[in-house]
């Protein structure tokens, strides 16, 4: 608007010298040629003067008209122009500043909202340093000096914090955008109110922290795939029930599937949802099986679209061992009270026919049925031998409790059997270390234990070999282990030795285990097979040292 108005003198100057110019020179030139006489030329120059006062009258008439108009146009274009701007900063969801000098000369509504200040008027009272944190006024002055100093520097966006009049802090971001207004530098102030944004963010922060803690401290194995099942999480849990560290297994597909179990796809768990408690069997990274409960969920993104599945696998196998135990626990106590009936029913009748027998013998009469008479006192016998282990499993039983030395009982047991050994071309080697094996307990019940533990180890040799026996003593633990070089024992057997009745020998009755798993269980302790086919077997007694009750 000022541009246009200084010109306009200059454009009515310009155009009536050079229209006069014109009209002196053609009109003086015509008249010269046209008349020589004096007075009529004298007559006609005042004719043409007046004539070209009313053309030049005319002319900037229209020309004043014609720029007037122009200008008023623009004038009008330009306050609608500046409405609409105004409007635009006026509602403008960030506050919109300017700065010159270091002082605000304008701040819309929603900047003066911000601060917490009714008016413009209001914020000119206060002091940079009263209006932005303390700790933030150095950095932000310096800004404004450096804008204010050079006009063309970049802008800056920084994030800071300002003291609202109510003394509340709030977080902000502002733009500062260096500009010339009225020929001299100054600075357009962008701000926005990020509080809630910041607060939300620390939120999501903290939720996601937390997340991480309760997922790297839980007991449970805890795994997230990709759509292409690759893993992208691994917890602790997971490193320790599985045995693969995070680094060698993110990224990569899973490996804890056993080799010829079918996997639960990922397809599978999205079609049927959560699955919770599933038990299955998982493979450790020494190739051992581990029995784990799976739950699953499927993860969505923020659209609700599934791109991966969470996966959580607890370890049971502690849980699955002590139901084991307890069914058979169960099993060794239904057969306890089965024997205690059985036994003392058939004891009584068989001793009696073992009586008779014994006085057939003694006659000579039948002298030709002395060998059938020796079977039958054989087979009497090793009746009675069952009968004593059904015995055992009854309950309760009166007990010899007494302190012995273990290592004396082994020697002991060892000599025993040294005989049957030789049968079998069998040697013993002992693994004593030494220390004190003094334990206390029923010590003929654990010779009968040991008797059945090494004559197996004998009999599952008929081509030979060795029996090791080791001993060893860890903190309040007394350790016995029995190794033989037998035909071993098939895994899937394993889990049935001890049953009622069940026995790997084609004349056994299984009987002898089942007691001395009784007797052992009696004792606290605990015994563990470890066999592999055609290499051999090691059978492992654990017994709690407790001192005799005085």
């Amino acid at each position: 608007m000022q541009i246009q108005t200084r010109s306009i003198p200059w454009i009515i100057i310009g155009n009536y010298f050079l229209f006069g110019s014109l009209w002196i020179l053609l009109s003086d030139t015509l008249l010269y040629n046209l008349s020589h006489d004096f007075l009529s030329n004298r007559q006609i120059g005042i004719f043409k003067g007046w004539f070209f006062i009313l053309l030049t009258c005319g002319f900037l008439y229209f020309l004043l008209k014609h720029l007037l108009s122009k200008n008023q146009e623009m004038e009008k274009q330009l306050i609608e122009s500046e409405e609409r701007y105004r409007r635009l900063v006026e509602s403008s969801p960030y506050g919109i500043s300017l700065m010159q000098k270091g002082k605000v000369n304008y701040t819309n509504q929603t900047g003066l909202d911000i601060i917490g200040i009714p008016t413009l008027e209001d914020l000119h009272k206060k002091q940079l340093s009263l209006v932005v944190n303390p700790e933030d006024t150095k950095r932000i002055r310096a800004i404004l000096q450096q804008m204010e100093a050079d006009p063309s520097s970049e802008p800056q966006t920084v994030e800071y914090q300002l003291v609202r009049s109510n003394d509340q802090i709030i977080d902000v971001e502002s733009t500062f955008i260096p500009i010339i207004f009225k020929d001299e530098a100054a600075t357009i102030i962008q701000t926005s109110d990020i509080t809630e944004r910041k607060r939300a963010v620390k939120e999501l922060w903290e939720a996601k922290q937390l997340i991480q803690a309760i997922i790297s401290a839980s007991p449970i194995a805890t795994l997230a795939l990709d759509m292409e099942a690759n893993i992208r999480l691994w917890n602790p849990a997971a490193e320790k029930i599985f045995g693969w560290r995070s680094d060698e297994i993110i990224g990569k597909k899973s490996q804890i599937v056993p080799e010829g179990e079918k996997d639960i796809t990922i397809p599978e768990i999205i079609e049927h949802g959560h699955i919770v408690n599933k038990e299955v069997r998982r493979k450790r990274k020494d190739g051992s099986l581990v029995y784990t409960a799976l739950s699953t969920a499927p993860i969505q993104d923020k659209d609700g679209k599934i791109n991966g599945i969470m996966a959580a696998f607890m370890d049971i196998t502690d849980k699955k061992q002590t139901e084991e135990a307890l069914l058979k626990t169960e099993k060794l106590s239904a057969v306890g009270q089965l024997a205690a009936s059985v036994a003392h029913e058939i004891r009584n009748p068989l001793t009696s026919v073992k009586g008779f027998i014994q006085l057939l013998e003694q006659d000579e009469s039948v002298s030709d049925k002395a060998p059938f008479i020796s079977i039958m006192l054989s087979e009497i016998d090793r009746m009675d031998s069952i009968i004593k282990d059904l015995l055992i499993l009854a309950k309760p039983q009166a007990e010899r409790l007494s302190s012995f030395r273990i290592d004396t009982l082994l020697s002991y047991v060892v000599q025993l059997l040294s005989t049957q050994a030789s049968l079998y071309n069998v040697f013993f080697i002992k693994d004593f270390s030494n220390e004190d094996y003094q334990l206390f307990g029923e010590e003929n019940q654990l010779k009968q234990v040991f008797i059945n533990l090494i004559k197996n180890a004998i009999e599952s040799m008929p081509l030979g070999g060795n029996v090791t026996l080791r001993l060893s003593k860890e903190e309040d633990v007394i350790i016995v282990k029995i190794e033989d070089e037998g035909v071993g024992i098939p895994q899937h057997k394993i889990k049935t030795l001890g049953e009622p009745f069940y026995t790997t020998k084609e004349e056994g009755t299984g009987l002898g285990l089942l007691s001395s798993f009784k007797i052992i269980e009696n004792h606290n302790g605990s015994i563990k097979f470890d066999s592999t086919v055609g290499i051999g077997t090691t059978v492992t007694v654990q017994f709690p040292v407790t001192k005799e009750e005085q």
